[in-house]
C-alpha cells in the first residue's frame, strides 16, 4: 500500500472513529445520601460502585423504556440536605441541552430541589467537572493527522 493510501485509510478510521456512537447504555453512580453518607458532595465514590444502567430492571409503568441518561437530585427538606445519584429514564439533559445547568424548584415548607440529568460520559451524575467536548478532541485529532500528512509530503 503506498503512502497516499495509508492516509487515506488513516484519515477515514479516524473519521469513522469520531461519529460512531457507542450505543444508548451508560454507566451512572447510584446511591442515597440517607443510607450513604458519601454519597453527598463532595462525592466520594471509593465505595460506590458504577452501575451499568442497562442492567437496570426498569419500571412498569414505563414499559418499553430504558435509562439512557443519569441524574443526580439534591434536596433540602427542613434544612437537612439529602442527594440520590441514579439512572434516568426520561428527561432532557441539563437545560435546552447543556448540562452545566440543572433544573431547581422551591417550594413550601422550607423544600428545594435540584435535579441535573446528564448523558455526555459514564459516571457523568457525579462530581462536576469540566468536560472535554467531542468538537475540541476532534478538532485536536484532525490537526495531529493533517500535520503529519504534511511531515509525509514534504519528506516524500
Amino acid at each position: 500500500m503506498s503512502i497516499n493510501g495509508m492516509n487515506c485509510a488513516l484519515i477515514t478510521l479516524v473519521m469513522l472513529l469520531m461519529v460512531a456512537k457507542d450505543g444508548d447504555c451508560i454507566k451512572c453512580w447510584v446511591c442515597r445520601s440517607d443510607s450513604d453518607p458519601k454519597c453527598a458532595d463532595p462525592f466520594d465514590n471509593s465505595t460506590v460502585p458504577i452501575t451499568d444502567c442497562n442492567q437496570e430492571k426498569g419500571f412498569n409503568h414505563l414499559k418499553g423504556i430504558r435509562p439512557t441518561m443519569c441524574r443526580k437530585i439534591r434536596q433540602k427538606v427542613n434544612g437537612e440536605w439529602r442527594y440520590f445519584r441514579s439512572c434516568a429514564y426520561l428527561g432532557e439533559p441539563g437545560i435546552a441541552g447543556d448540562e452545566r445547568f440543572c433544573l431547581m424548584r422551591t417550594g413550601t415548607y422550607n423544600i428545594f430541589m435540584e435535579y441535573c440529568t446528564c448523558n455526555s460520559k459514564d459516571g457523568c451524575n457525579g462530581a462536576m467537572a469540566l468536560k472535554t467536548g467531542l468538537f475540541v478532541m476532534s478538532t485536536f485529532v484532525i490537526a495531529l493527522v493533517v500535520r503529519n500528512l504534511n511531515v509525509v509530503n514534504f519528506l516524500l
